[in-house]
């Protein structure tokens, strides 16, 4: 079997991309730039950070990309080989754009009074399209306070799922199955057929399979996981599939059950996000706020309750516009700013996960400031316990060779010295706590294991310096294989929750977008023509240190196919591919369109600077 491709490419691939460079500079040119550029926000995407890790920087989802197997199960040419059309043409070379996920650890405590506004305009209302608000006092940890409810109508009927997950024009990297005929040897009339055959082996032998509707070989694999992400380029004609593993539903107290019984409380999604209140995070926050506002208004959505988890020492000037729950951090000098701003979120998740708040539904969904809600998730997601729904990262691999070091000592840490209580590292999630669904009992569970993990890694030079700024990604991994938590995490487009534009090119089941990729579009000409980097948002007129004031962000060019569109890593984009990136500028300035300049409460800079001593 061929090892993963070698880390040190998306190295190399990160030199390349322009706006990822500002975040590179961190090792080199240390805190005081990291704070000038993004005013002391969260983790980001500087993979490996300022303590020089070899590791995780971004990588490739598509690990094989040069490679694929021919109709008779030999390795040729990806994907392009099997016939690029129904007339059986000659194969075309494509450019090779190399597509990767990346998640962002965003920091992101609980409002005084809480009065959202109308999402089309500013002034407040009571009652707004379908939830109502009611208000209230937090201090420290207070269980008390304001919510926001939404209507329960009754559930959207989604389809019957596919079982065997049919993506079109897609491949699937993975090992062919051992002793079974493959390719032209194993033909098949439709994907259907195909997909049988591989439920028929069981999923110890195959969980992924593809077909080729010019000449139905069918290629029965064995991948590490049923989730492997797929490989969409353009020019693939291929049909890819996978057998998942069950996904048992969650079947709990129904929607209109009181929320004040934590022990059954009603089946919804209380989404829950976190900060340390510096103002790079909180506009991010303000303008997510909106978005699921509206998303949680839908006939049928599961959104009921939102709260904003505040780890820092004092409140700031959301307390009134946004539902938040302030936990006094362990490492009071994040405040304002430190070396790694997300080392307080687990300890102060774990200790919201404590509190009454945290049980007013059965499941709640993690988020990340720097996501926007596009529509509501659907009610599958609400998995049982024991389970969650959450999103697979490609640069999270605890079981490769560079990654052991640490994940020997995260190993270590959770199980014992002895390597022989440890599991396999392949059961291992490869994903983060956001986006994560998880029922609210699991997550008491798991969150104080994840603490003492973050903590332990705070300590561990090893760690720190192999899992740089991802490092609480891989202990959240640890802490849910250590409770037995299994991690469900559908590739795009099949995943429920998220898609990364410009990674991804369509939203396809998704409801969110994580906007971290800072997407810079140009011409043939190499003219710019148009960005959407949040680094580089400086806020528009009366912006200052402490505070950014929203303006909405220009859209992309319409899609012209003579432009010969590429990114600042020259990958080529595709007309779906704008489409997506369209739909995320529009919603985020749908969201800004909702706010007033200052929060709620403030009625100049002078009442933020207030509000924030």
């Amino acid at each position: 079997r061929r090892d993963m491709a070698p880390l040190g490419a998306a190295r190399q691939r990160r030199k390349r991309l322009a706006v990822y460079a500002l975040c590179g500079v961190l090792g080199a040119l240390g805190y005081a730039t990291t704070q000038a550029l993004r005013g002391g926000g969260a983790r980001d995407d500087v993979f490996g950070g300022g303590h020089g890790g070899e590791f995780t920087k971004r990588e490739t989802h598509f690990k094989h990309m040069g490679d694929r197997w021919d109709e008779k199960g030999r390795h040729r040419e990806s994907g392009f080989g099997d016939a690029d059309d129904r007339k059986g043409a000659t194969t075309r070379r494509y450019e090779r754009e190399t597509r990767m996920h990346h998640g962002l650890g965003a920091e992101t405590a609980r409002p005084l009074q809480h009065t959202p506004r109308s999402i089309s305009g500013g002034s407040s209302n009571a009652h707004r399209d379908g939830f109502k608000v009611s208000s209230g006092v937090a201090n420290d940890g207070d269980e008390s306070g304001n919510e926001v409810n939404v209507n329960d109508d009754a559930g959207i009927r989604e389809p019957t799922e596919d079982t065997c997950h049919v993506v079109e024009n897609a491949d699937v990297w993975a090992e062919l199955t051992d002793g079974v005929a493959n390719g032209l040897n194993n033909q098949k009339e439709t994907s259907s057929l195909c997909c049988q055959a591989c439920k028929d082996l069981g999923a110890d032998k195959c969980n992924l399979w593809t077909w080729s509707p010019t000449t139905r070989a069918c290629f029965l694999k064995k991948g590490d996981t049923a989730y492997q992400p797929l490989d969409r380029r353009p020019g693939i004609v291929m049909t890819a599939g996978a057998v998942w593993p069950e996904q048992p539903r969650y079947v709990g107290a129904s929607v209109g059950a009181s929320s004040t019984d934590a022990k059954h409380p009603p089946t919804c999604l209380h989404t829950m996000i976190t900060s340390n209140g510096q103002p790079y995070m909180n506009w991010q926050t303000r303008v997510f706020f909106q978005t699921w506002l509206r998303a949680s208004g839908e006939p049928g959505s599961p959104l009921k309750h939102f709260t904003r988890v505040l780890h820092r020492t004092k409140n700031d000037e959301l307390m009134n516009e946004v539902p938040t729950i302030r936990i006094t951090p362990t490492h009071k000098e994040c405040d304002e700013g430190c070396d790694y701003a997300v080392k307080d979120r687990a300890r102060a998740i774990a200790e919201w996960s404590q509190l009454a708040d945290s049980k007013k539904c059965s499941h709640v969904l993690m988020a990340e400031a720097d996501y926007l809600l596009v529509r509501s998730p659907p009610r599958s997601v609400l998995l049982a316990k024991g389970h969650t729904y959450g999103f697979l990262f490609g640069y999270i691999i605890p079981w490769h060779k560079d990654a052991a070091p640490a994940s020997e000592k995260l190993a270590e840490a959770t199980w014992g010295a002895d390597p022989k209580d440890w599991p396999d590292l392949k059961r291992v999630p490869q994903s983060g706590n956001a986006p994560q669904v998880v029922h609210s009992d699991d997550l008491s569970k798991v969150a104080t294991v994840w603490a003492d993990l973050v903590e332990f890694g705070e300590t561990d030079v090893t760690v720190k310096n192999v899992f740089g700024w991802v490092r609480d990604m891989y202990a959240f991994d640890f802490a849910a294989a250590k409770v037995g938590l299994t991690v469900h995490y559908p590739p795009v487009p099949l995943n429920k929750l998220m898609v990364q534009p410009p990674a991804d090119e369509d939203l396809g089941k998704g409801c969110l977008m994580h906007y971290t990729w800072s997407p810079i579009l140009s011409d043939s000409k190499k003219n710019e023509l148009w960005r959407f980097d949040k680094r580089s948002f400086r806020g528009g007129e009366g912006s200052t240190s402490y505070f950014t004031v929203l303006g909405e962000q220009p859209l992309p060019p319409a899609w012209d196919p003579d432009a010969g569109y590429k990114l600042q890593a020259g990958e080529v984009v595709t007309q779906n591919g704008l489409e997506l990136m369209t739909l995320m500028a529009t919603t985020f300035n749908t969201g800004v369109r909702a706010l007033q300049k200052f929060p709620m409460g403030c009625h100049g800079l002078e009442d933020v600077r207030l509000a924030r001593e």
